[in-house]
């Protein structure tokens, strides 16, 4: 027995107060040993030091992996984003910018050429009424009907200045007077892309006989005298077409010429002819 108490001592000393001593195998025919007790102190100290549940500090990173990490926020992307997006802005403002340069070349184009029919002046002429006869004569009328040349330029957007020349037939069926009529006409004009409007000097000469047969007389004894000397207003209507062309419809007061009517056994009638011109016109764009 005491060869084995020695050596359950010694091992207990060799492995430490937190180890505990192994157990030992009981020879055959022995008596089993004792457990063994730890020291007092070595249970005191292990009571003492609460287990350690802090967790392990993990290395904090060096400066140089601080330094480098710092830049990837998600916020780095911004300065890449604000850079680009003025370009889909500029592009946002150049398209009206040329749809409003297509629109003005469209509107004020810079030389416009035009022509068509025309209908006017008008003179209604001497109209008397005798009840014993019960009839209306009405002789020395002037209805003109014929065409027009004209060439509009540009001064300043939708200022224009115009010539025009104005060629007429009169084809009054009551005794007319004169053959017809030739004229020039220069002025100023708006014009905007559906509507228009323009003043003018004219220039007129009257062609042909002046004299015509006066109610209830017989014979050509009454003359009709025109000055060349008249005026217009007008407005008009524009429908652009393709190709550049546009169709416009347009009337206006023509104010003149002065005309001097003598009818025998009557004082002479001074007067200025207050009358009208109606016209459709193809203008083309010559020069945008």
């Amino acid at each position: 027995m005491l060869p084995s108490a020695c050596f359950a001592v010694v091992t207990l000393l060799s492995s430490g107060p937190a180890e505990a001593a192994p157990t030992e195998i009981a020879a055959p025919g022995s008596e089993p040993a004792p457990p063994a007790v730890q020291a007092p102190a070595a249970i005191a100290e292990a009571k003492a030091e609460p287990p350690d549940t802090t967790p392990a500090a993990s290395p904090s990173p060096s400066p140089a992996k601080e330094r480098t990490a710092s830049p990837a926020t998600p916020s780095s992307p911004a300065p890449t984003e604000e850079a680009t997006t003025p370009e889909p802005e500029t592009e946002a403002q150049d398209e009206p910018s040329s749809a409003t340069e297509g629109r003005a070349a469209r509107t004020y184009p810079r030389l416009v050429i035009a022509g068509g029919p025309l209908i006017g002046p008008h003179a209604i002429g001497n109209e008397e009424c005798k009840s014993e006869e019960a009839r209306c004569e009405t002789k020395g009328s002037f209805f003109g009907l014929g065409g027009q040349v004209e060439l509009r330029g540009r001064l300043w957007r939708p200022l224009y200045l115009h010539v025009r020349g104005i060629a007429v037939r009169n084809v009054s069926p009551n005794d007319p007077i004169y053959g017809g009529m030739v004229g020039g006409a220069s002025g100023l004009g708006l014009y905007g892309r559906r509507i228009f409007g323009r003043a003018e000097y004219m220039f007129v000469q009257a062609l042909g006989d002046n004299a015509f047969e006066p109610p209830f007389f017989d014979g050509d004894v009454a003359t009709d005298d025109w000055g060349n000397h008249a005026g217009m207003v007008a407005v008009g209507f524009r429908q652009p077409l393709p190709h550049h062309l546009s169709i416009e419809l347009w009337g206006g007061v023509m104010f003149g010429p002065k005309s001097i009517r003598q009818v025998p056994q009557q004082l002479p009638d001074e007067r200025v002819l207050t009358t009208f011109q109606l016209g459709v016109s193809l203008a083309w764009d010559a020069w945008r």
